[in-house]
């Protein structure tokens, strides 16, 4: 029996094509048939399209072009037309020279392929419909023409076929694979991890029902406590109520720790008069400079902590600077010292609005920050609106938690094991296969648990991109610390030996900080203590 390779649908749909099928396949073994072959050659200088209802090959005796005419025909005046079952009449083109023009085309197309000195070509018009052919002209003898007797004995008229054109061929088993790979390809596309990328980030844009509540209860109170964990929204809803207080005629400070994502908040908050944003020291160093008060030129980390918020204090109250609401986005970075300092700066209301945002999980100072039972509101965010399921599972798994997400689609996360530390190589490595993929510096960050490789880091560069920090030109590289409260649509995660509750709570905050693409970079020993499975 003929192997029998169907293009576009495994069996022909039309009746026609179908009764020729069912007679091509009982052909020997070594014959291959092939329905409906399409391709595209010069002819006459220009580009032109080929096709076949069915192209015949045996490896050692050659190939046919096959046409099919289903139904009745008519010839007048040399003009062809055919008439259906229900006895319509349609003008049509000559069978014979579709089929001798698709031969050319395909000689052509073979002799680009490099294979057009192996093999001959002959043509040939079926009539299924048909048992008995009148006198269709010179361009169509018997041997040439099958109508049903002629397909009931199939080999005997592909024979006379083949010997009425001289066909031959000198195909190997691999020319013949070659050919069947040419009009027949078995292709697997598989969108780069760019173009995952970006459609995992489209479906990440929304709002969930959760989060439209969260906000609705911040709204409805004066002051509230906001949990959730890495990915939840926490700073989206920071954000839209630190606005809002200020659209309502409230003196706002919207303050956080971290100084990347103070610039991130000041820039996303820079239009309203009324909204102050930015991090807590800055404001300490802002607001002495206003008051003139000294400030030690090289300050240790007993002055960040403890002097500063004093000097905070007694800076606005040189000044009289007076918010009437103030908005703390991840709030486990405080001491209560610093929180204390803030609720001086609020007017003497005490009903004013004194709202924090805060995850646990991310704790990495350890400055004692805890829920005040005071709070008026408590809210609990659960559901990871950042990520796309397959990152939120590996953040959940660090952590030992229950996965709840928004069940975005999006490219498997990708652990890259190394013999002890990451080195330079590795992230080098890494973000070179991204680039490879189709991605580009704005798309990705690098993040490293270890602020020394990222400074060795961005003394580096790939190609025509250097690697720099957060917010310059090139390939962004930071340290977990610096880039927490902050994501990108693709990470390269470089992750130390671990250490203990620090070092789980680097991972947490490093793993949650890709949005549809992450890759980690860490010993098999690392990769263990986050719970990640092996490949």
């Amino acid at each position: 029996m003929a192997r029998y390779i169907g293009l576009g649908e495994d069996e022909p749909s039309e009746d026609s094509e179908r009764r020729v099928a069912v007679a091509l396949q009982a052909l020997p073994d070594e014959w291959v048939v092939l329905h409906h072959v399409s391709w595209q050659s010069k002819r006459g200088g220009r580009q032109g399209d080929g096709e076949a209802d069915f192209v015949v090959l045996h490896p050692k005796r050659g190939l046919l072009v096959l046409e099919v005419k289903g139904g009745g025909i008519e010839i007048h005046d040399g003009r062809w037309s055919t008439i259906d079952r229900r006895g319509n009449r349609h003008d049509i083109k000559n069978p014979y020279e579709q089929a001798t023009a698709s031969k050319h085309a395909l000689l052509g197309w073979l002799k680009e392929q490099g294979l057009g000195g192996r093999i001959r070509i002959g043509h040939a018009v079926a009539f299924p419909h048909m048992t008995v052919l009148p006198n269709v002209g010179p361009a169509g003898p018997a041997a040439i023409s099958f109508v049903k007797t002629q397909l009931e004995s199939i080999i005997a008229s592909i024979d006379g076929c083949f010997e009425h054109w001289g066909l031959e061929a000198k195909l190997s088993n691999k020319d013949v694979l070659k050919l069947i790979g040419l009009l027949a390809p078995t292709v697997s596309i598989t969108p780069n991890l760019a173009g995952r990328t970006a459609e995992a980030e489209q479906d990440l844009l929304l709002f969930t029902a959760e989060q439209v509540e969260a906000f609705a209860g911040l709204r409805a109170s004066r002051g509230g406590l906001i949990l959730g964990g890495a990915g939840t929204g926490k700073t989206i809803l920071a954000i839209a109520r630190a606005q809002q207080l200020a659209q309502d005629g409230f003196r706002t400070l919207l303050v956080c720790y971290n100084e990347l994502l103070g610039d991130h908040l000041a820039r996303r908050t820079a239009a309203p008069p009324t909204l102050t944003a930015g991090t807590f020291h800055a404001l300490c160093l802002t607001q002495a400079a206003k008051a003139r008060l000294p400030v030690p030129a090289q300050k240790d980390v007993t002055w960040w902590e403890r002097q500063a918020p004093e000097l905070l204090i007694e800076a606005c109250a040189a000044n009289a600077t007076l918010f009437d609401a103030i908005v703390v986005d991840e709030a486990q970075d405080f001491s209560p010292l610093w929180l204390d300092a803030l609720r001086c700066l609020i007017a003497t209301d005490r009903d004013a609005p004194f709202f924090e945002f805060a995850d646990l999980r991310q704790d990495i100072w350890s400055r004692d920050w805890s829920s005040d039972p005071r709070h008026p509101f408590v809210y609990e965010l659960t559901r990871n609106m950042r990520n796309t399921r397959p990152i939120a599972e590996r953040v959940a798994a660090a952590v030992a938690t229950t996965c709840r997400d928004r069940g975005v689609a999006g490219p498997l996360p990708i652990w890259r094991n190394t013999d002890g530390l990451p080195r330079e190589s590795d992230v080098i490595a890494s973000v070179e296969g991204l680039l490879d993929e189709g991605l580009t510096p704005a798309d990705l960050v690098v993040l490293c648990e270890d602020a020394g490789l990222a400074a060795r880091l961005r003394e580096r560069s790939i190609g025509a991109y250097s690697f720099g920090r957060w917010g310059s030109r090139g390939i962004p590289v930071e340290s977990v610390s610096r880039f927490k409260g902050l994501d990108a649509a693709a990470v390269v995660l470089a992750l130390t030996e671990d250490r203990g509750s620090a070092h789980h709570a680097q991972a947490y905050v490093g793993l949650s900080r890709a949005r549809s693409l992450l890759v980690v970079i860490g010993s098999e020993e690392t990769r263990k203590a986050v719970n990640w499975p092996l490949p």
